[in-house]
């Protein structure tokens, strides 16, 4: 998706739900501009064994319903689309096919509080975590034709943030988009010295990129600052936001991402949200980085 010189590949995670459905409308609506290649991963597990059971599904059937769903998919966005059936649990499996296959985003839908393999909102952090790709949690809002034009990019004193700020930036030249960086407020002095700081970095890296940036400050009196990315991302009809996992310190295998990126994902607005891995190589992004 991000390179247009070589075929990418984009994984879905693929359980036969109707937010699955609208992952692979995303992954299509991206795959045409690269020409990209996707490839759907379904998992077989007790959980899922049991619920293809109950709709008096085979495995057989199972998967000559993949092979339909990747025909249909290559006829109607023309775009190469292939399956894969695995083993195992959700959490370990999905990663370990996007390794394997050096694929170079997973496109994941969210179900809230259902789905066949039950991936909540939570779980698609955790399935992100071992992945060495980007991801893009997306809920039922459907694909805008011409991608992703407008980008928010929220920004606090945390330091995970040079991944995000390249995928973002790498994001935005492959579409010509803008961004707009979501700057949070402090009012301890240190804090706020940390935010500026990063927001500065920030704005160098998308200037030096050529991608047309704006800044955007947090106010206290907004109140939570993840609510108030959401509110101004909605109200500017923004298309993406791009946020980074942030490791828990007291015990970083726990859940990897906080709260407050879970509460992103799953924003009432529907927008898409890149998850990046604060560890990822990128060295094959468009995008220039400098020492932080």
């Amino acid at each position: 998706m991000l390179s247009k010189q070589h075929q990418d590949l984009i994984v879905v995670p693929y359980d036969f739900t109707a937010e699955a459905d609208s992952a692979v409308n995303h992954a299509s609506s991206l795959a045409k501009v690269g020409k990209d290649k996707i490839a759907l991963i379904h998992i077989l597990n007790n959980e899922s064994r049991a619920a293809i059971k109950k709709k008096g599904i085979t495995e057989v059937q199972l998967r000559d319903k993949l092979g339909q769903i990747c025909n249909e998919n290559a006829t109607s966005h023309g775009v190469e689309t292939i399956f894969e059936i695995r083993e195992g649990s959700i959490f370990s499996s999905i990663s370990d096919f996007v390794n394997e296959e050096k694929a170079d985003l997973v496109v994941l839908g969210t179900h809230g509080v259902y789905g066949m393999q039950r991936i909540l909102g939570a779980d698609v952090l955790r399935i992100l975590e071992g992945c060495h790709a980007p991801g893009i949690v997306v809920q039922m809002r459907p694909p805008d034709s011409d991608g992703y034009s407008s980008i928010v990019v929220p920004i606090d004193e945390n330091k995970f943030g040079k991944n995000k700020l390249a995928y973002a930036s790498a994001v935005a030249k492959y579409f010509d988009a803008s961004v707009c960086i979501y700057a949070d407020y402090s009012s301890d002095k240190a804090l706020s010295v940390l935010i500026a700081n990063n927001v500065r970095f920030a704005k160098e890296l998308f200037d030096k990129n050529g991608v047309k940036v704006d800044v955007v400050s947090h106010e206290e009196s907004k109140g939570d600052f993840p609510k108030a990315v959401v509110r101004y991302a909605t109200a500017m009809s923004a298309d993406l936001i791009v946020i980074s996992s942030r490791p828990d310190e007291v015990n970083i295998v726990d859940l990897f991402f906080g709260r407050t990126e879970e509460e992103l994902i799953n924003n009432a607005a529907m927008i898409p949200v890149m998850c990046v891995n604060p560890h990822q190589d990128l060295s094959h992004l468009n995008t220039n980085i400098f020492s932080w």
